[in-house]
Parts: C-alpha cells; sequence; structure tokens
C-alpha cells in the first residue's frame, strides 16, 4: 500500500523539491501552504497522512510547533518530521523525553537522508501497530 505524506512549507523551492524526491520513491505527496490548510485538511477527515514533514516557520514564527501540537493530540498515529532551517535550535521546545519521538532535519537535506529518516518514521509507525 502507498504510503501517504504531507508537506507543509511556504517555500516553494523546498515544496518542490521535496515532492519530486517523495514522488519518484513511490509515496503519495499532498502539500500544503500554510499550517492552517492542513489542520483544516485533516480535519474534514477524509484521508490522513501516514507522515507529516512540517517547517516551523509557515505563518509565524512558532506556527509549526502550535500545529504540531494539535496533530500529535487529535491525530496521534501521524508520524511527523521538522524539516527546518533552524535545525536542533528548536530542540528546547520540547521536553527531555521527547528525543526518542521528535525527529528534526535541518534544510537544507540530502535526498537520501530525508528517505532514510520517512522509511525509519514509517516503520517505526508499523511496530507499533
Amino acid at each position: 500500500m502507498t504510503k501517504r505524506i504531507a508537506h507543509v512549507d511556504d517555500d516553494s523551492d523546498i515544496r518542490d523539491a521535496v515532492g519530486r524526491i517523495l514522488r519518484k520513491n513511490g509515496y503519495e505527496v499532498e502539500q500544503f501552504l500554510t499550517m492552517r490548510d492542513f489542520i483544516a485538511a485533516l480535519e474534514k477527515g477524509t484521508t490522513s497522512p501516514d507522515l507529516a514533514i512540517l517547517d516551523v516557520m509557515v505563518e509565524s514564527m512558532d506556527a509549526g510547533l502550535l500545529a504540531y501540537a494539535e496533530i500529535h493530540k487529535n491525530h496521534p498515529k501521524i508520524q511527523t518530521i521538522f524539516l527546518t532551517s533552524l535545525g536542533d535550535m528548536i530542540r528546547p521546545y520540547f521536553d527531555k523525553d521527547s528525543n526518542d519521538w521528535v525527529c528534526i532535519m535541518e534544510k537544507p537535506v540530502e535526498p537520501e537522508s530525508l528517505l532514510g529518516v520517512i522509511e525509519d518514521r514509517l516503520g517505526q509507525a508499523a511496530g507499533n501497530n
């Protein structure tokens, strides 16, 4: 079964590059310009992605972090990766126990690295079912 990935980033170049990488590797991709658009799509409830790739600074400095809190609360089965230019600078926003489940990758990211992390996150989700 094809895995579905949602990608939220306000930078069209990043969205295009990540979308190409994911589609080329067999993933179904739905992309969003804002966290509000992504949350609205989740609330419609037609289908949920298996994994979400979120930028942190989209509509505001912390839109990705706020959206993540909502996603984690209302859709806990969705695996999440932060793909951000801030890198580990966002780590202090999470408690120490989150190191096992919060995944942060710094832009720009190598395609092989991104695909490896995606496969790992999806594997963890499959192991929890």
